[in-house]
């Protein structure tokens, strides 16, 4: 009788452990995936940010060395300097850009998010062929909604899909 209220004791002990475990995983995941939205949030503050120094200090932050970008232009902006050269571009194309997160969705590393872009365009944008047509500068304000998904690896944007919708922009 008292080896069965051992292994019944053991069972329960073990079934306790097993659900603390399974919760403490739980915490933790979510835990990383708030981590990674927020990482999500301040890489949307860096993009929007007007002091072009700052915004270039938080790329290098927030970007790791080997960052990949997969997007529509076929440019290369792969790396660290390849993200700093898009941020100086960025703010010679549309110097008061913002980016607005609309809705964020993390799973494991990644973290997928669409968002508003809007900014006052100061000078031409070239077009993409048979992807997206040029936008001569008039000086106007352009509002334009983006999808983006993002990959980290320790707690550095490592790798970034980016597509804006510059067909349904509004000028």
């Amino acid at each position: 009788m008292k080896i069965l209220r051992l292994i019944v004791l053991g069972a329960v002990c073990l079934a306790l452990g097993a659900a603390a475990g399974y919760k403490f995983a739980l915490v933790r995941e979510q835990g990383r995936l708030e981590r990674n939205k927020a990482l999500v949030r301040r890489i949307h503050a860096a993009w929007s940010e007007p002091s072009l120094g700052k915004a270039v200090q938080a790329v290098q932050e927030l970007y790791a060395p080997g960052f990949v970008l997969h997007d529509w232009t076929g440019d290369d902006a792969s790396g660290l300097d390849g993200a700093i050269k898009s941020v100086y571009d960025n703010h010679a194309d549309f110097p008061d850009w913002t980016e607005r997160p609309e809705a964020i969705i993390a799973e494991g590393d990644f973290v997928v998010d669409r968002f508003l872009s809007t900014g006052t365009q100061a000078r031409d944008l070239q077009p993409i062929p048979h992807h997206s047509p040029g936008v001569p500068n008039r000086g106007r304000f352009l509002r334009m909604p983006e999808i983006a998904m993002f990959r980290f690896v320790d707690g550095k944007l490592a790798e970034l899909w980016d597509f804006a919708d510059i067909w349904g922009a509004e000028v």
